[in-house]
């Protein structure tokens, strides 16, 4: 790796792009992530970059790249936000090398999936116990279970003390898997290895959030950075979404925070998810 991973780390905190170091040649092989981050309350884009050495093959290149998305991945000194937005440039990155693509979909192994809704099958299920019948034709009411206690009623002071609903804001979602040969296009499903790109189609205010719910339990959430209309935030499928299942069903939540309690603006999909 041409530039050294605390030196790329230098870069991000800095906003600006770090000077190659001797040997490095970004004529060659060079990459710009983008990454969205906020200075004194207000949000400032800057730019990660690597570039490659002198000489370097599209192999040795792939590596570079494949090195400094380990390493940005194990470093617990980065921010969640500043982390998932240059690992989501790093897999998009390796997935537009040539021929990466196709090699990666061939050699995946083929696994069979089960989703989560697929009902088990028992086997010599009892029939349900009927209620006693008098010989007068008569059921035996008695033997049925007592009935669940009232709820208690719901009163005007919990409307009261709701907050007023938000509403949602306008933003559009792309999807790219960096296991597949393809653009970025709508997310009609996801996979393991998707990178999801968020554009704000109007000013995005601080304290919106994205939450993953798969079957409605919430595995995940990931904090969008304050963005102006047509500005983006690109970031990698939560490993948590896909934790403990070969296959499921994905809904995003849109959240954005009040005063009391956040509040679900908005919900897209459901998408299929593949693991």
């Amino acid at each position: 790796m041409i530039l050294p991973f605390a030196l790329l780390i230098a870069a991000q905190a800095a906003g600006t792009t770090a000077p190659a170091p001797g040997g490095a040649d970004c004529n060659a092989h060079m990459v710009e992530i983008p990454v969205m981050v906020t200075s004194k309350g207000l949000p400032k884009e800057t730019k990660v970059k690597i570039c490659g050495k002198v000489g370097q093959t599209e192999a040795d290149w792939a590596r570079t790249l494949r090195d400094a998305l380990a390493k940005v991945e194990a470093d617990a000194r980065m921010s969640a936000s500043v982390k998932e937005q240059i690992v989501g440039g790093l897999k998009l990155e390796i997935a537009n090398l040539p021929s990466t693509g196709a090699s990666a979909k061939a050699s995946a192994p083929i696994v069979g999936t089960r989703p989560e809704s697929a009902a088990p099958i028992v086997a010599n299920t009892p029939s349900p116990i009927l209620p006693k019948v008098a010989d007068a034709g008569r059921v035996e009411y008695s033997a049925l279970p007592p009935m669940p206690a009232p709820l208690p009623a719901a009163t005007a002071v919990v409307a009261a003390n709701a907050p007023p609903p938000l509403p949602a804001p306008k933003l559009s979602f792309h999807c790219l898997s960096t296991n597949s040969i393809g653009r970025e296009g709508p997310c009609d499903a996801l996979e393991r290895d998707t990178v999801v790109t968020v554009k704000a189609d109007e000013d995005l205010p601080n304290g919106t959030s994205l939450r993953f719910l798969r079957r409605g339990d919430n595995r995940a959430e990931v904090d969008l950075a304050p963005l102006r209309r047509g500005q983006s935030q690109r970031f990698a499928l939560p490993a948590k979404v896909c934790q403990g299942v070969t296959g499921s069903r994905i809904e995003i939540q849109v959240i954005r925070a009040t005063v009391k309690a956040p509040q679900v603006v908005d919900t897209r999909g459901p998408y299929e998810l593949t693991c």
